[in-house]
């Protein structure tokens, strides 16, 4: 068995980053849920891997195994002991071999559930939006054609306990999915990073034993205060368009995710998936980045000053050297235009419906214009332009003037 072991594409055009892992560019979607070639006496889903003892089993066995191992190194980590041996896969290389084995293999939930695992811990909201809507597909293209696994003495349940897995089931043990949700990170700009968890440990500071001091509730209390004033003075530090940006994308996965629990609900009712934890989970980390939202204050459209900056601090040949345009201070009537365009740049971009951003564009390309031009447009016709010439006594343009 050949096993993929060089990780997952990389996106460099996160620079903070250094290049982030791409599990669900289109080429991997379509591979994933695309029908297997070669395979149509089983319905096109491949061989079970629980029972094949050739390549499928093996990578399916392996898949699992070191799951489990990053899984244990994980818990070891967060208490505070030596991990394990570092020869085995990381989260990179587990991804690309789940993707290879539902590409090339079978189609089967338990490896779309490592997928969606990873996706958290490599890529963030963008990940976890893109494997939902990957495993929304795969359930849609191929559940009522045989989907592993298969059902069992157990009954229907066994087909989708890889989801119910994920989520966790009505009592207190949270799915394998929750966890690793409230540590992601949502947005993050230089040392600065918003998590939910951080959100959750505020709350929980909050919880004061009834048996508590005056001075211990009183201490319990500045901590949960002050636990929230840090996290409100990490999001005003952060884009706005960023903390948009993930809740859009956490929307869409609670979307997808739902999506994909509700084809296979109406198939195996009166028995369904575990899935209400996961679904109430990434409702609550959007609603909450929504709510962080409607306290921001809007992003300062300083990538459009700097670039109008750029271009006006150009030395043009022959000209006579000017003064480098500040934002916020206006001695010229360049400067002052210069602001203007800056201004419509902004309500162009981040409130497009307004007819701010085209009017004060508009403004910025009058004012540009020479008198004459500007007279042109105002006065479209040629007589009575003229007549406004003459009465106001403005010298016409030279081309009129000797004519």
């Amino acid at each position: 068995m050949e096993l993929s072991r060089q990780g997952c594409k990389l996106d460099q055009s996160h620079g903070d980053s250094g290049g982030a892992c791409v599990l669900f560019d289109e080429e991997s979607r379509l591979a994933i849920v695309a029908p297997l070639v070669g395979a149509e006496d089983s319905g096109e889903v491949g061989l079970d891997g629980r029972e094949d003892e050739g390549a499928t089993g093996e990578l399916l066995r392996e898949i699992r195994s070191q799951r489990k191992a990053l899984i244990r190194q994980e818990l070891s980590a967060a208490m505070g002991e030596a991990g394990g041996p570092d020869d085995g896969w990381d989260w990179e290389t587990l991804a690309q071999n789940a993707r290879d084995y539902l590409a090339g293999h079978s189609k089967d939930l338990e490896p779309m559930a490592v997928l969606i695992e990873a996706s958290v811990r490599l890529e963030g909201p963008s990940g976890v939006a893109g494997a939902m809507a990957t495993l929304a597909d795969l359930v849609e293209a191929f559940w009522e054609r045989g989907l592993y696994p298969a059902e069992d003495e157990d009954g229907v349940s066994s087909r989708f306990q890889p989801l119910s897995g994920l989520s966790g089931g009505s009592g207190d043990k949270d799915g394998a999915l929750i966890q690793p949700l409230r540590r992601m990170t949502l947005v993050a700009s230089g040392a600065d990073q918003l998590r939910y968890v951080d959100k959750i440990r505020a709350d929980s500071a909050m919880e004061i034993s009834p048996k508590a001091t005056p001075e211990q509730k009183a201490a319990k209390l500045e901590e949960a205060e002050a636990s929230r004033r840090a996290i409100e003075a990490i999001a005003q530090r952060l884009p706005r368009r960023a903390v948009a940006e993930a809740a859009d994308r956490l929307g869409a996965a609670e979307t997808a995710w739902r999506r994909a629990i509700g084809f296979i609900s109406e198939r195996t009712k009166p028995q369904f998936p575990a899935a209400s934890r996961l679904s109430d989970e990434l409702q609550a980390i959007r609603v909450w980045l929504e709510a962080m939202l409607a306290r921001m204050a809007p992003d300062e459209p300083e990538a459009v000053a700097a670039a109008v900056v750029a271009e006006s601090s150009q030395p043009v040949p022959g000209a006579a050297a000017q003064p480098v345009f500040v934002p916020g201070k206006i001695t010229r009537r360049e400067d002052a235009l210069h602001a203007v365009s800056a201004a419509a740049e902004y309500f162009l971009t981040h409130e497009p419906q307004s007819p701010l951003g085209g009017t004060l564009r508009e403004v910025d390309r009058r004012a540009r214009l020479s008198l004459h031009d500007f007279l042109a447009e105002l006065i479209p016709d040629e007589s009575n332009r003229e007549s406004f010439y003459w009465r106001s006594g403005i010298k016409p343009p030279s081309s009129k003037s000797e004519a």
